[in-house]
């Protein structure tokens, strides 16, 4: 359970608490009734303190978990600077090994106005996905950022020399070409 569930969970049982407290003090009952209920809120009472505290432990390790996921994702960011990204061939690799191919195919056959934006909003959005998912895996498989940025650099280099992407990237590059000299 979350953080919010656990606190959640906590109302819950208070609350129990209270209104079981409320009935063994306002409804006219035998010894063992009011006894037994002023048993079960104490169960509950001693229950939410416990589960309070657990919501007050998994709270510091969300933070602390999104805290190095912050971190990752800058270190990823810093190491994915050096990628090169200048030609069309290196931004249409980026835009299919971060898995944009269906897009980068349905803008070339729509036709859009601007070509040159459309390309640049798809590596945007690359280049601020690739480091984001590589530092969630990071945190989550507690491995080092570096390592599965290196291992995201060599799939993008064996990207960019497949056939099928440098087809797509000579489409791109034809196709902008051609609205430079209709402009």
């Amino acid at each position: 359970m979350t953080a919010n569930e656990l606190k959640k969970l906590v109302t819950q049982v208070r609350r129990t608490d209270t209104a079981l407290r409320h009935l063994a003090c306002q409804l006219r009952l035998n010894d063992a009734d009011k006894s037994a209920l002023l048993k079960a809120a104490s169960v509950l009472s001693s229950s939410s303190r416990f589960v309070a505290s657990q919501a007050t432990q998994s709270k510091r390790m969300e933070d602390a978990r999104e805290r190095a996921v912050t971190k990752a994702t800058q270190q990823a960011k810093q190491l994915m600077e050096s990628w090169p990204v200048t030609t069309i061939l290196d931004k249409v690799a980026l835009c299919i090994g971060n898995l944009m191919e269906s897009n980068l195919r349905r803008d070339l056959e729509s036709d859009p106005a601007d070509l040159e934006w459309s390309l640049s909003y798809w590596v945007e959005q690359a280049l601020s996905e690739i480091p984001a998912s590589a530092a969630w895996k990071a945190v989550r498989d507690d491995r080092p950022v570096s390592e599965l940025m290196a291992q995201a650099r060599e799939r993008l280099e064996k990207v960019r020399d497949q056939p099928v992407t440098i087809a797509l990237a000579e489409r791109w590059r034809s196709q902008m070409e051609k609205g430079v000299q209709n402009a």
